[in-house]
């Protein structure tokens, strides 16, 4: 559709002759007229034919051109070759492996994270938002965990050659990893709980391998300055009691002998008084 508006508005000035001026019989007076506006002028004008998308209109010139430029240009198909044209002999192209600066930087920051965690938890991901994963990510960070997602190729450059190397058969692909502190572990499990999408498939608490199921039982255990308290006072009722036993035996033999001596004292006087 094509529209057109035409929207006029004119101003002059007009000049009249006055033949009784003293200046040479001549004068000049200006006049400013003021016409008033016209309404636009609106022309439309409708494409009456209708675009067939089966059998398009041929391009001009320069398109047809253009198009047949940037035209692809592919090889003749498998199935037209000979076989042994599609024939490799059975050897496998191997990949050139690029040396990547990033992945170095991240494989050490991953390695780092290992060496100073006590507490290592591998995460299985299901199909999860961001919106859902970011409180969880909150809460962690809040109880001084961390969680962090690393690929198969990082955590294999990470850990090769270390004592950490066993991992590498919990990983498919991108994965992730919570590093913390073993006493956090009751907290990780009260987070975790919100978001079923995130399974706990194995952890590594101080250098020890550990399957779900044992480190729930680990998150049920008190802390340990907890059980050392236990330990010292279970200590401290061993050495009471046995004091108490000790000087028991020892206050039963002075009340015997105590007792002795009052009977002696009386069966004497009453020999005196016969």
């Amino acid at each position: 559709m094509l529209t057109v508006i035409l929207i006029e508005q004119f101003e002059y000035s007009a000049v009249k002759q006055d033949t009784n001026n003293s200046f040479g019989g001549i004068a000049w007076r200006s006049m400013t007229v003021f016409l008033q506006a016209h309404t636009p002028f609106i022309l439309t004008r409708r494409f009456r034919g209708k675009i067939n998308i089966q059998k398009p209109r041929k391009p001009h010139f320069e398109r047809q051109l253009l198009l047949d430029l940037s035209k692809p240009i592919y090889g003749p198909s498998k199935n037209t070759l000979p076989d042994y044209v599609n024939c490799d002999r059975g050897e496998k192209v191997k990949k050139v492996e690029i040396d990547n600066p990033f992945e170095r930087i991240l494989a050490n920051e991953c390695l780092n994270w290992f060496n100073t965690s006590k507490m290592v938890v591998f995460l299985h991901v299901n199909s999860i938002s961001m919106e859902e994963k970011t409180p969880v990510f909150a809460a962690l960070k809040k109880n001084n965990m961390h969680l962090r997602t690393y690929g198969k190729k990082i955590v294999s450059m990470a850990t090769k050659g270390t004592r950490y190397e066993v991992v590498n058969k919990l990983f498919t692909s991108h994965q992730n990893i919570i590093f913390g502190q073993p006493e956090n572990a009751d907290k990780m499990f009260k987070i975790l709980k919100k978001t079923p999408q995130l399974v706990v498939m194995a952890a590594i608490i101080q250098d020890r391998l550990m399957s779900k199921n044992e480190l729930v039982e680990f998150s049920k255990m008190p802390s340990l300055e907890t059980a050392r308290s236990q330990l010292c006072a279970v200590l401290e009722n061993v050495g009471s009691s046995l004091v108490g036993q000790l000087n028991g035996t020892q206050q039963i033999l002075v009340s015997h002998l105590e007792k002795h001596l009052e009977l002696q004292g009386s069966t004497n006087k009453q020999d005196t008084e016969s």
